[in-house]
């Protein structure tokens, strides 16, 4: 005797309770049975299959569920709520029917709302299985309002996409707490436009080692720790001879490496004399500092801190509140510069790169007190050891997409911030037929194959408007700092600056819908050492 379809069997079993939710909506699985067609696009198409299950002879309708066991087996046991964020795909019908085959709930919100909504309806379904793109797993496990969601009992997450970055699924479960299960969408465009990404970046990293050529990792991370030695201290003693952060007693060692742990909150070093703790705000008052300037003498505050030549410690509604270090000579700030010109000079850059910061530092007590006026911004000093070797990676990259660019219309390039007359950028096309591509340096209102700019700003502020401007399927080259850049404290705009700024754009930009982000040069690489990168990122 013929046996009932197991998909069949497993709805009527569901009876009255719900099957599929949608839209605010509950279709029971008596009511998927009996052709009630839920609202959206995912939704309906699963009634409709449903329908057409029902309708196969018994031994057909065994062969199809074969693979919907499969699935149904990684689902795992009872109970199950699965959220189901794709759009109308083979894949996503046949997850949400392996769940309905398991006896759980398929809840299908809208793919297209925004992040927090999305973990809004998460939180409030109590789902225990979610499937969604890899791109929106990323984007939602680096959700800054994550935290304030309750998914306890999510316990499986299926992400579908290219093979993905261990520093990816690391991030997720730890921000998740769930398990991770990568499924591979075979032959996908999305791959295909990975599989191009990642050549293009071993070929451009190719065409630029020659420029790291007699650089070593122990020399730029000696140059580093000298320079942010040397930057610091030279701070201190611009605030000292203000009549500040002065103190009696051992005071704490400067940064002895380019990336120290931050200083504790508390202060729990020797004691420093009698002066009290100060807030921020007295120590600009006492150093005339003008409402200008009281923004950068607040990072030079924050750094000095968080490297350990001044204490900070929580004042309550006071804020931080800071102590200083025993007064340093003008001769110790001079030799605290030595060993990084001796450093730099040894094949990284031209005495003059340095030569500008120092002059720099002479002129901040005037700048503070405002009676010398600000100067433009300069570019971080360690920029100019770097700037061969990513300017030719990043003009490998540009002419790697004209050379692929087979599209009716020309390739358009959109070049912010140029440095220069003649770029990379500009370099990079005129190699190419100038009918393949445009090379804008302003925005027109459209879209853009290519975006090349430079970082200024916070990473979340100015990754959302970069990743704007491109069209689908285009690649955003981002120069940005990987590490942090001190002496921008100095001479620069230090507005972006933070402590492990890689970490910051790499999330801005998987925030901002960036499915994959590489960064050139690759870690470990003494040119990535000076601090600078290139961060090359595709939208879908």
């Amino acid at each position: 005797m013929a046996s009932t379809p197991a998909l069949v069997s497993a709805l009527r079993e569901l009876g009255d309770r719900p099957a599929v939710v949608a839209d605010g909506r509950a279709i029971s699985g008596i009511g998927l049975l009996l052709g009630v067609s839920p609202p959206g696009g995912l939704p309906r198409a699963l009634a409709e299959r449903v329908a057409a299950h029902a309708a196969l002879p018994p031994s057909t309708a065994r062969a199809a569920e074969e693979r919907l066991r499969h699935w149904a087996g990684v689902l795992g046991p009872a109970p199950i709520r699965h959220t189901v964020l794709h759009p109308v795909t083979d894949l996503a019908v046949e997850l949400a029917l392996a769940t309905l085959l398991a006896g759980g709930t398929v809840h299908c919100p809208d793919p297209g709302l925004h992040p927090e909504e999305q973990l809004t309806a998460l939180a409030a379904s109590g789902t225990t299985h979610l499937s969604l793109p890899s791109a929106l797993l990323w984007q939602l496990s680096r959700h800054p309002g994550l935290a304030d969601h309750d998914l306890g009992a999510l316990r499986l997450v299926l992400h579908v996409g290219p093979e993905p970055r261990q520093d990816d699924v690391y991030a997720a479960v730890d921000a998740l707490g769930a398990v991770l299960a990568h499924v591979r969408a075979p032959h996908s465009q999305a791959e295909a436009a990975d599989r191009r990404l990642h050549a293009d970046a071993r070929s451009a990293t190719a065409a630029a080692w020659k420029h790291s050529i007699g650089i070593t990792a122990e020399q730029v991370s000696a140059f580093g720790a000298h320079l942010d030695r040397a930057v610091l201290t030279t701070l201190l003693h611009t605030l000292q001879q203000a009549g500040i952060l002065v103190e009696a007693g051992p005071g704490p060692a400067p940064v002895s490496g380019p990336d120290p742990d931050p200083a504790p909150a508390s202060d729990t070093r020797p004691d420093r004399g009698s002066v009290p703790a100060r807030s921020e705000a007295e120590l600009l008052a006492s150093a005339l500092v003008t409402p200008a300037q009281r923004p950068r003498v607040s990072r030079w505050l924050d750094a000095l801190a968080r490297h350990g030549l001044i204490a900070c410690q929580d004042g309550g509604a006071q804020g931080p509140l800071y102590r200083g270090a025993p007064e340093l000579a003008p001769a110790a700030v001079r030799e605290a510069w030595r060993p990084a010109v001796d450093t730099w000079a040894d094949g990284l850059g031209s005495a003059t790169v340095l030569d500008r910061v120092r002059r720099a530092a002479l002129r901040l007590p005037k700048l503070l007190t405002g009676d010398e006026a600000p100067r433009p911004a300069a570019t971080p000093v360690r920029w100019a050891a770097a700037r061969s070797y990513l300017g030719t990676a990043l003009g490998t990259l540009v002419r790697a997409t004209a050379e692929a660019h087979h599209g009716p219309q020309p390739l358009r390039v959109l070049e912010l911030d140029r440095d220069g007359t003649e770029t990379a950028v500009a370099r990079a096309l005129a190699a190419r037929p100038r009918q393949n591509a445009h090379h804008h340096l302003a925005p027109d209102g459209g879209c853009y194959d290519v975006v090349v700019a430079t970082a200024a700003g916070r990473p979340e502020e100015e990754v959302p408007t970069l990743v704007e401007l491109l069209a689908p399927g285009g690649r955003l080259l981002l120069l940005a700092p990987v590490a942090e850049q001190l002496d921008l404290l100095i001479t620069g705009d230090p507005r972006g600056l933070t402590a492990h700024p890689a970490e910051h754009w790499q999330s801005a930009l998987t925030a901002a819908g960036c499915p994959t982000v590489l960064t050139l040069p690759e870690a470990g690489h003494p040119m990535g050492l000076l601090g600078q990168g290139l961060f090359v990122a595709r939208v879908d």
